[in-house]
């Protein structure tokens, strides 16, 4: 299957996406014309497939923001801190329709693929616990799907606002993020994991129509606490280099190893200053201002929006 999407992925490139999409649109137009889709028997509504690991900052923002867009949520959750705690007291407070599973799997793909086998609505929103959706962006979303044929498939893409080591700042050549974060859910779909340690959902091409949405419509903010990055940068390391010692015991080797300093906290700040010195800093006047909610978040932490 990787081997597929690969030459997929390269014939993407040398077609250009317009006529990449143009041809794969009336491949799938032909097949309805004859018959030939799947019948669809899910109802109409739109699950949340999240996947989280200690995202206390950001996961009530992340869950509140698409309330008004999502039946259901579908939480697979592998986190140690607050994460937990702070999903179920949503639930209560909220009275919001979440389905919450704790999994360790180390495996993001199998992991996903069991959350989604949990999901009962027609449409699924991969949603993570440091996305954050725009106030337009789900009414934008909702009046897109309330538009579109009831008996076709669709994979819809947009980009994410991408913000890196803070919510001030980003990748230089890389401030958006697009994937296909809304779908149908459509017979063969699975995720398959890809080198490096990630996943991606495999939606067959001769089903679903793809609509390419140019706006951003949401945020992903990859911003933690300094010593939480620090940890981010070596649990990855970790992970890739199938590291059998535990994973704290490997970063505080690893800390002494590059920052000749067992204190975690000064590494941390070394690290943060290092991380931000190779960004730039995020353009309001070019993507626009914060939503209402992750501003009223990013000043409960950083004292300013």
């Amino acid at each position: 299957m990787i081997s597929l999407m690969s030459i997929k992925a390269h014939v993407r490139r040398i077609l250009g996406p317009r006529l990449s999409n143009a041809i794969r649109n009336s491949i799938v137009s032909v097949r309805a014309g004859l018959g030939l889709l799947p019948r669809i028997d899910r109802p109409n509504c739109v699950s949340a497939l999240m996947r989280v690991k200690d995202e206390e900052w950001w996961i009530e923002p992340s869950i509140l923001s698409v309330k008004d867009l999502v039946n259901e949520y579908i939480i697979m959750d592998a986190s140690m801190d607050r994460t937990s705690e702070i999903i179920e007291s949503l639930r209560r407070d909220y009275g919001l329709n979440i389905i919450h599973v704790m999994d360790f799997d180390d495996d993001i793909a199998r992991v996903s693929q069991r959350g989604l086998e949990l999901t009962r609505c027609r449409w699924i929103l991969r949603w993570d616990g440091d996305f954050v959706m725009t106030e337009y962006g789900v009414q934008f979303i909702k009046d897109l799907i309330n538009g579109l044929r009831k008996d076709r498939y669709y994979s819809i893409y947009w980009p994410h606002i991408l913000l890196v080591g803070d919510p001030f700042h980003q990748k230089p050549g890389m401030p958006l993020h697009s994937e296909h974060w809304l779908v149908t859910y459509t017979p063969g779909m699975r995720f398959v994991r890809v080198p490096g340690g990630f996943e991606y959902l495999y939606v067959p091409t001769t089903l679903a129509y793809r609509i390419e949405i140019n706006k951003p419509l949401s945020f992903h903010v990859d911003a933690k606490p300094k010593i939480r990055l620090l940890i981010g940068r070596y649990r990855w390391e970790h992970f890739i280099r199938s590291v059998r010692e535990p994973l704290m015991d490997y970063v505080k080797r690893r800390v002494i190893e590059d920052y000749g300093t067992d204190d975690l906290s000064r590494a941390a700040e070394i690290y943060y200053q290092d991380l931000i010195s190779g960004l730039v800093p995020y353009d309001k006047s070019k993507y626009g201002d914060y939503s209402e909610i992750l501003k009223r978040y990013i000043e409960r932490y950083y004292g300013k929006s």
